[in-house]
């Protein structure tokens, strides 16, 4: 919006008949009125000039002078408003926020003013931005779908390889070793491709990884490798999904909204994976509707975020530290930052409980409480839609209690519900214990998300949330692996006391993350 002030020439006032103007004009002194015996002093009246000559005199002798607002600072060229030069009348520069602008087009004794755009603001249109959301949602239902099919299809996997509990741990290895590789590359594949072309590839190698896994049934490191594949492809894109949602508006709604269509996304998977392999169908045809979904993945991911080079980031965010960094050192700058490291153990050590539950507890249920393969599946996917239904419902729960404090009347909650799985012997309280330690432990990976949001530079966010997923992401290998490691030594129902440890390792993480302000969902 620019703001014009014209300067017009001011009509002369009609003198009246008393007026002595020839007086005036030769420079005598007018009487003042007389009142009894004083009379005022004598007033001198300057003699007259031609018209224009003083006004151009003044202003040409008129320092150059700033103006500084809160937005706007105009800075008026030191030649004055209106004066010729070359036969081209001299314009008014205006400079807004330091940066002088290009000589105005306007006619003279214009000023123009460009009000700057409100910072914070996104440079996105609603439509955009929705259709971002949505692919972003897809991308993540597909991640959901793919892990929580691991744990149904884990007793057919070692039926076809003949291999042990510990030798099957060596998909949730290969995976974690993805997430390494993510880690260390997504934050600069971001800067170096931009936003929109680092989701485009990570999708890319998702499908690769996934081709590879519907494609044989009889190499067992083929397989393997495809699940490297996928979680260095799953980590970066959790990483960027993860950045863009926490620099929207109310962004621990929508971080728990998409974390729980992660959830629905693990719900569905085991039921329709369990019901392919039990009416013979070879559980590596599974994988075929994960190419199915990629496809769509990447078609959305496309249209919504091949244009999207940085992130324009909101003004939601409480003050940031004052510590600047550049492209350049923005990866040791992450690197050496305390609470980006606390949070990120405590995701580890989350997603391993996740998923340590979501990936055993079929075998767990089918060894020790002797359930048959539909019911153990259902198990499973009550767990996951317990998962999906919390991070859904429970964010505006969190922001009354704050996220701090949500967090440990959470995990007392799972800790006490898991105690009950374990060790009550009936197959009905270990389904349903499972399922609301799903809803009890839902709501931790926003928690934590969000929490690094208002902890870490908005500069650091692509680096530091990739670093949080990643190494998050890892504990869905790492733990896994030893439980499988301790099963095949001691047995399958080491499953629910290392997830009780798990949890309790959580409330010590948790309770070294530095306190922060309470966000204002707006």
């Amino acid at each position: 919006m620019s703001t014009n002030v014209q300067l017009e020439e001011l009509p002369t006032a009609p003198c009246s008949e008393d007026c002595p103007v020839s007086d005036v004009e030769n420079g005598s002194t007018l009487p003042g009125p007389e009142t009894g015996s004083d009379a005022l002093a004598p007033t001198e009246v300057p003699p007259a000039t031609t018209p224009g000559t003083e006004v151009d005199a003044r202003l040409n002798v008129r320092p150059p002078f700033s103006r500084v607002d809160s937005t706007q600072t105009v800075v008026v060229h030191p030649d004055g408003i209106g004066k010729d030069s070359d036969g081209i009348k001299s314009r008014a520069i205006a400079s807004v926020n330091g940066d002088t602008g290009p000589e105005s087009p306007l006619p003279r004794d214009t000023v123009t003013l460009q009000q700057e755009t409100p910072a914070g603001l996104l440079a996105e249109t609603k439509a955009m931005r929705r259709l971002r959301m949505a692919s972003s949602f897809v991308t993540l239902f597909l991640a959901g779908w793919n892990g929580g099919a691991t744990g149904a299809l884990l007793p057919y996997i070692e039926k076809n390889f003949n291999i042990t509990y510990a030798k099957v741990s060596v998909l949730f290895v290969c995976t974690f070793l993805g997430f390494v590789v993510a880690a260390a590359t997504a934050g600069t594949l971001a800067r170096k491709v931009g936003f929109g072309h680092a989701m485009l590839i990570s999708t890319m190698v998702e499908l690769i990884g996934n081709v590879i896994n519907s494609s044989q049934q009889r190499n067992f490191g083929l397989m393997c490798f495809g699940y490297f594949v996928v979680g260095t492809a799953f980590s970066t894109q959790l990483g960027l999904c993860n950045t863009y949602f926490a620099n929207l508006k109310k962004p621990l709604m929508w971080t728990g909204i998409l974390h729980g269509i992660y959830g629905l996304g693990g719900f569905a998977s085991p039921l329709v994976a369990t019901a392919m392999v039990t009416r013979g169908i070879p559980y590596h045809l599974f994988y075929t509707t994960n190419v199915g979904m990629t496809i769509i993945v990447f078609v959305l991911a496309f249209i919504a975020f091949r244009n999207l080079h940085t992130l324009p980031y909101a003004s939601v965010h409480e003050s940031q530290p004052a510590e600047t960094t550049t492209s350049i050192n923005a990866f040791t700058a992450t690197l050496r930052n305390r609470s980006v490291w606390t949070l990120a153990i405590f995701l580890m050590l989350y997603v391993g409980a996740e998923e340590s539950i979501g990936g055993w507890i079929v075998s767990y249920v089918l060894a020790v409480r002797k359930g048959t393969p539909e019911g153990a599946s259902w198990v499973a996917s009550c767990f996951y839609l317990g998962v999906a239904l919390g991070r859904i419902f429970l964010p505006p729960l969190n922001i009354l209690m704050g996220e701090r404090l949500a967090v440990f009347i959470y995990l007392a909650f799972a800790i006490g519900l898991e105690c009950l799985a374990w060790l009550i012997p009936i197959f009905a309280s270990t389904a349903v214990c499972t399922a609301l330690v799903g809803v009890a432990i839902s709501t931790f990976y926003t928690a934590a998300i969000t929490t690094g949001g208002k902890l870490v530079p908005q500069n650091m966010h692509a680096d530091a949330f990739a670093l949080m997923s990643s190494v998050g992401q890892s504990g869905s290998a790492f733990w896994p692996l030893i439980v499988g490691i301790m099963s095949t030594k001691t047995g399958i129902w080491v499953v629910e006391p290392t997830v009780v440890a798990l949890l309790g390792a959580q409330g010590i993480c948790w309770l070294l993350v530095p306190r922060v302000g309470r966000r204002r969902e707006e």
